[in-house]
């Protein structure tokens, strides 16, 4: 069963709480039989471990939950924010994705703050004390604006709302969260298509929230059902991070109870889905297999959901709106025993009618079972978003110099004495000395394979060859991830060659949809990769395929055209300039999903890296402590491994045909002819050309990509040799420092404490075990060691 998140916390409390008291009792202890000359650096160490505490703890009190709300078009998305909240606060006839970011904050006053943004067409300001029908006015009129404007004024920056609210959703979790967390709900419009500056804050939180990603089980068309679950995929990637924090909701699930045996077309239409869901994520976050495997994918209807709250609200006019929602809306939902004994007005409806409704649509909405699911959610992944990146802070804080200075001291004067002293410092030489030769084995198996792929693309660029570089570093990563310690993170490394399955997607992705234009004869650029482009650059490509279609290219299968007439030769050129446009335009639009991928694709580059170095630091410092197991070495994760430098990949297009002149002879009889005169022959000259089919314009525009790729994986290598030199730079500073600080603590024993064999025995002994116990009891405050260092 599932610990409740503040039983999570307040054990991880109770052990930093415990921390203090064990750091107490060892320093009162040692400290009887330390010279002065220590006490500076004692009280230092307390005072740091007393700010670190201090601040360990009011993060565990007060800990944030940020719950992220994203979804696939028409999916009711603002509709379920406002069943979380309670009430109508965010505008739901907003068809746009992407009117604005709304962040909401609990607090029992009510305040709207309208936050400026670059190029505002709207009022900006802060309303306190705001009821909940102006906070929905105010959003509405604000978002309208903006999608009115942006069409004709693609740079206009999102409009960002915060909102100050007593939200449902506290009340309803508060029982299973720590007493003094703080929420907030994040209602987004779609972040992969987020690209305004001003908005990267908003992505930033994400990365540290619970998210709620909804899909639109209305929807029947399959065309727009492949659309919805690449929508799925691009807020998915845009969130960031294992899709595990993530709950999926397939809203708007009422719509099977019209079907006569619903109950399987519901069944059905979920295991479909979920299947579906689960194989795209797939195959576009492979380093994320087993979590999609395990995603909860759940039922909700958040209309009738929402209406059921507002029916049982103690304002009667409130109560009342509800029931002719409820009425008009979700008429189909409600029993029909129910509704034969209810009143035709709404208004008159009785407290027994609308108990009888409200809780007949709490129950075939979902609504109790999608709660249940969050809940659990919510106990499940809220600790791990925010307790290991606590302790971590607090570890390089305090943590860490305390295990080291206690451990490394009484190791010290164990070896001060004059027997000892010249023997432990061979054994210092003989640790540095292993170490180094450690670090550099390690660091060369962990470069290896880089540095030969690195190689393969100096050797392809001096003389070309036909290997696919791609594929060879597929296989050395492969190899990598099967080598001890590196197989501990399994496909997490996928990412550094699967950019290319990624990009190449894009560019198919945008010429399907052109070509089935092309070929329909009815443009259609309803696509995810098209929202990522500026307005204009796609308006002036479907004014382009709209030409292209009016002059007659019907190039499903490819045609040769042979321009006889100066209105043929004038239609042929027509289309050659209207395919040329096409270049230029797909060249724009294309250009700008390819950045967009890009930085997807490098963004998850990143973060195998830093898998890959996390898993590298683990395995460093575990073996460094068998090394030298009373050094007590820590490379820190959040000091060392911090990944650096843009990447950019920049492939080039060019499509195009050509016309030739070329001479033809016309034969053709005049009068004389049929009065027995003779054959008369002229010359002339056409215009021919061979128009390519549209499956030649998609392999046409796949080519460069594809050539494009050695110049795209070289910078990849020469990044990722550059992040591995780093580390090793730093790792080696790392452990230098600790071994030159243990041998200054060594000769600071020598010169100030003298001990005997008597005192060794029976004083400094038990006194380096009790050195060691407390290490381990600092080491140990996580509630999950093993995922400690785990990015959900």
């Amino acid at each position: 069963m599932t610990q409740k998140s503040y039983e999570v916390f307040q054990k991880v409390e109770n052990k930093a709480t415990l921390l203090q008291s064990y750091w107490d009792n060892f320093k009162d202890e040692i400290i009887r039989h330390l010279p002065r000359s220590y006490y500076a650096e004692i009280d230092a160490l307390s005072t740091n471990l007393d700010t670190a505490l201090e601040i360990l703890i009011e993060e565990l009190r007060h800990p944030t939950l940020i719950l992220a709300t994203t979804g696939t078009t028409s999916s009711g998305k603002s509709t379920l924010v406002n069943f979380l909240c309670g009430a109508d606060i965010v505008p739901t006839a907003v068809s746009e994705m992407s009117a604005g970011a709304v962040t909401i904050e609990y607090s029992q006053e009510k305040t709207l703050i309208i936050e400026e943004t670059p190029g505002a067409l709207w009022e900006c300001g802060k309303w306190p004390s705001i009821p909940e029908s102006e906070i929905y006015r105010l959003l509405e009129q604000v978002m309208l604006a903006y999608i009115d404007n942006k069409k004709d004024n693609p740079s206009l920056a999102y409009p960002k709302f915060l909102i100050y609210y007593p939200f449902r959703l506290l009340k309803e979790y508060e029982r299973n969260l720590p007493r003094g967390v703080r929420v907030k709900m994040l209602d987004l419009p779609g972040l992969s298509y987020v690209g305004d500056e001003s908005n990267m804050e908003v992505i930033k939180q994400c990365r540290e929230a619970l998210c709620l990603v909804t899909y639109n089980s209305q929807e029947n068309d399959p065309q727009k059902i492949k659309s919805l679950l690449l929508q799925v995929v691009e807020e998915v990637k845009g969130l960031g991070g294992s899709p595990k924090r993530m709950l999926f909701i397939l809203n708007k699930i009422d719509v099977f109870r019209n079907d006569r045996n619903w109950t399987e077309s519901e069944k059905r239409f979920v295991e479909k889905t979920t299947n579906s869901i689960k194989n795209e994520l797939t195959e576009q976050l492979g380093e994320y297999k087993k979590d999609i495997e395990e995603l909860k994918i759940i039922k909700l209807s958040t209309l009738p959901a929402l209406l059921a709250l507002q029916i049982q609200s103690s304002n009667r006019n409130d109560s009342n709106i509800a029931c002719r929602d409820a009425d008009l809306k979700c008429g189909q939902l409600i029993e029909e025993n129910i509704l034969e004994d209810l009143p035709r007005k709404a208004e008159n409806w009785s407290s027994q009618d609308r108990i009888r409704v409200a809780e007949d649509l709490w129950q075939k909405s979902y609504a109790e079972e999608f709660q249940q699911y969050l809940n659990q959610h919510i106990s499940q992944h809220f600790p791990k978003l925010v307790i290991p990146q606590a302790i971590e802070r607090f570890k390089v804080a305090a943590g860490n110099s305390i295990e080291q200075w206690a451990v490394q001291t009484t190791t010290a004067i164990l070896n001060s004495s004059e027997e000892n002293y010249q023997q432990e410092s061979e054994k210092i030489s003989w640790i540095k000395t292993s170490l180094e030769q450690f670090l550099e084995v390690s660091d060369a198996n962990l470069r290896k394979p880089f540095e030969e792929m690195n190689q393969k693309c100096e050797d392809y660029f001096n003389k070309p060859f036909s290997e696919d570089l791609v594929r060879i570093l597929e296989g050395a990563v492969e190899e990598l991830q099967n080598t001890p310690p590196y197989n501990e993170i399994e496909e997490k490394l996928i990412p550094l060659y699967d950019w290319r399955e990624a990009l190449g997607r894009g560019v198919d992705q945008i010429l399907e949809a052109v070509a089935e234009s092309l070929d329909n004869g009815i443009v259609n650029l309803d696509h995810p990769n098209f929202k990522k482009v500026d307005t204009i650059d796609v308006n002036l490509l479907e004014k382009n395929l709209m030409r292209l279609i009016s002059l007659g290219y019907r190039a499903k299968n490819g045609q040769i055209i042979e321009a006889k007439t100066q209105e043929e030769k004038d239609n042929l050129n027509y289309m050659n300039l209207a395919l040329e446009e096409l270049s230029l335009n797909l060249s724009k639009n294309i250009a700008q999903v390819l950045e967009n991928i890009s930085q997807q694709e490098i963004n998850r580059m990143y973060n195998a890296v830093f898998e890959l170095f996390q898993c590298h630091l683990s395995y460093l410092e575990e073996e460094a402590n068998r090394i030298a197991p009373d050094i007590a070495i820590k490379f820190p994760s959040s000091k060392l491994n911090q990944v650096t430098k843009e990447l950019r990949f920049n492939p080039q297009f060019e499509s195009g045909f050509d016309i030739t002149a070329e001479e033809y002879t016309v034969k053709y009889r005049t009068w004389r002819h049929w009065l027995g005169i003779v054959r008369k022959k002229e010359t002339h000259y056409s215009d021919n050309a061979t128009i390519p089919s549209t499956g030649e314009m998609l392999e046409d525009w796949q080519k460069p990509l594809k050539k494009s790729e050695p110049e795209m994986l070289k910078p990849v290598m020469e990044w990722l040799l550059e992040q591995i030199n780093d580390l090793k730079k730093k790792v080696n500073k790392t452990q230098g420092e600790i071994l030159d600080l243990y041998q200054d603590r060594l000769e600071k024993a020598r010169q100030e404490i003298t001990i005997d064999y008597e005192k060794q025995k029976n004083i400094w002994e038990p006194m380096q075990d009790k050195a060691h116990t407390l290490a381990t009891h600092f080491s140990q405050i996580s509630p999950f060691l093993e995922e400690e260092n785990l990015s959900d």
